[in-house]
């Protein structure tokens, strides 16, 4: 079964494969972040937080990955539990530090930190099938995040006003 948001697969050049782990205390309910960690433990309050014991944290990540996330490229993610399957997209930027060495942190947001890995994102931790949710409530359960870098002209909100302008200004109507 797969569920998505967008799922293009097109212009996808290069992709890192992220395992993590499932906890009693997942929720999957926080409206704006999706979290993994490698950390082992985690509380009720943590809301964003779908998978624990990850293999990788942003500071791990392959520098193909990281040059493509600083150049503000677009991502695509496949979050999968067993044979269940939800695919989501974002974007990276060039503000973004790429650095935390415990989590990998996505948002809906273009708020950053070392722990974001992606911005303008087009779903959060509520936005996953209840079923991943529900799988991912058992501390045997493993998943796995996909991310895709994604060779694409679209950009994150905001910026379209810009690229309007450049076309102007250079005669172009």
């Amino acid at each position: 079964m797969i569920s998505s948001r967008e799922n293009s697969s097109t212009g996808r050049t290069f992709s890192q494969t992220i395992q993590f782990r499932g906890h009693e205390n997942i929720l999957g309910t926080h409206r704006n972040t999706l979290e993994i960690t490698k950390e082992a433990e985690i509380s009720k309050r943590a809301d964003c937080i779908i998978g624990v014991r990850a293999t990788k944290s942003c500071a791990d990540l392959d520098s193909r990955l990281v040059n493509h996330i600083r150049s503000n490229g677009r991502l695509e993610f496949e979050i999968a539990v067993k044979d269940v399957k939800f695919n989501f997209s974002g974007f990276g930027s060039e503000n973004l530090p790429v650095s935390d060495t415990r989590e990998i942190v996505l948002r809906k947001s273009d708020f950053f930190s070392p722990r974001t890995l992606a911005i303008h994102c087009d779903a959060a931790a509520i936005d996953l099938p209840r079923e991943i949710v529900q799988l991912l409530k058992n501390p045997e359960a493993v998943g796995t995040m996909e991310i895709f870098a994604v060779e694409s002209s679209e950009l994150p909100e905001g910026t379209t006003a810009a690229i309007e302008t450049l076309e102007i200004l250079s005669g172009k109507d």
